[in-house]
């Protein structure tokens, strides 16, 4: 009998976890860096590579089989019509070079997962389903195993979290861990069980699934409102009224900009309100009690504890590489 998805009645978790625990243990952050193309793509016919174990050995971490691109997200593979190796332009202009790229970013992308950098896991080049998946299997006591946006959003309607348009899988996924550890019912479960609970309780998203959404405004639409404002409002006869309305437009577009991750420590947000919203603060460079302009160039979203930092310390490193990032 095949094994069983997690997201299937009756999957055994334990040979699940303990399939995981191998194929880390096989990939070693070592053992990646001194991969050979051979160990590592898929499509040569056998089933000892990394792609070919992550995608087929692997079901029960997550099913990623038949996704859009097939072989090409893996960046390299082997093209048995060709009769040799093919890869992805965005890896490079020969093979070789996109394999050491594929290589390095596979090592970064973990390396970010480890640190709860969200910043550059959504920067990474490698396609998401393969992406989010590799997180899952070097950390599934952080990331789960559920990689489809659709799943994701379909969850936390079920559980009562308020979806927000544009929530990416980094996201959703940290709402329904946060949901999880809140329940009782929940709390106490590892990621795994967490997701066999999701699908056994709620099932699969139906085909048509209509999920109320809240609308938000996209980075663009808040800049414009700003201009527009200017526009309206020259700064020198700007009444009290009229400030704290363009400081709302500067704090909304500074939040926006960082989705939900802190841009001094890169980490997510600790926490949603109601509105199912990343909780950030809008914090100042150069303070506005200082003389410092209340412009979105002079400005960042900051978690509470890097906010209270820069209040506290206000340490010259960071300061100038906040200034970096609001000018970015």
């Amino acid at each position: 009998m095949a094994d069983k998805k997690i997201s299937e009645p009756g999957a055994d978790l334990v040979q699940i976890e303990n399939k995981r625990r191998e194929f880390v243990t096989d990939y070693t952050r070592e053992i990646l860096h001194n991969l050979t193309i051979k160990e590592y793509a898929i499509g040569t016919g056998t089933k000892d590579n990394f792609c070919y174990r992550l995608e087929h050995e692997q079901k029960g971490m997550g099913n990623i089989s038949g996704a859009p691109a097939g072989t090409f997200r893996y960046g390299v593979w082997y093209d048995k019509k060709a009769g040799d190796y093919n890869f992805s332009k965005k890896y490079g202009d020969s093979v070789d070079v996109a394999f050491a790229n594929v290589i390095q970013e596979l090592l970064d992308l973990i390396e970010a997962g480890e640190r709860d950098d969200y910043k550059a896991i959504r920067s990474s080049k490698i396609a998401n389903n393969v992406r989010y998946k590799v997180l899952a299997m070097y950390f599934p006591h952080k990331y789960m195993t559920i990689y489809s946006e659709k799943h994701l959003s379909y969850f936390c309607d079920k559980v009562g979290i308020p979806a927000v348009k544009g929530d990416d899988v980094l996201v959703m996924q940290r709402k329904l861990i946060q949901w999880k550890e809140a329940n009782d019912t929940t709390k106490d479960m590892s990621y795994l069980e967490y997701v066999f609970f999701l699908y056994n309780n709620y099932g699969y998203p139906p085909k048509e699934e209509d999920i109320a959404v809240i609308e938000k405004p996209k980075l663009r639409e808040l800049r414009a409102k700003l201009n527009g404002f200017d526009a309206k409002h020259p700064k020198k006869t700007l009444t009290e009224v009229e400030r704290t309305e363009r400081s709302g437009l500067v704090v909304a577009i500074v939040k926006e900009r960082a989705a939900g991750v802190c841009q001094l420590c890169n980490k997510p947000a600790p926490f949603y309100n109601k509105k199912g919203e990343p909780y950030l603060e809008c914090h100042h460079i150069v303070w506005l009690a200082d003389g410092g302009p209340d412009e979105v160039s002079n400005a960042v979203a900051l978690c509470p504890n890097c906010h209270r930092k820069m209040h506290s310390l206000n340490e010259p490193t960071d300061v100038d590489y906040l200034k970096n990032v609001a000018q970015g």
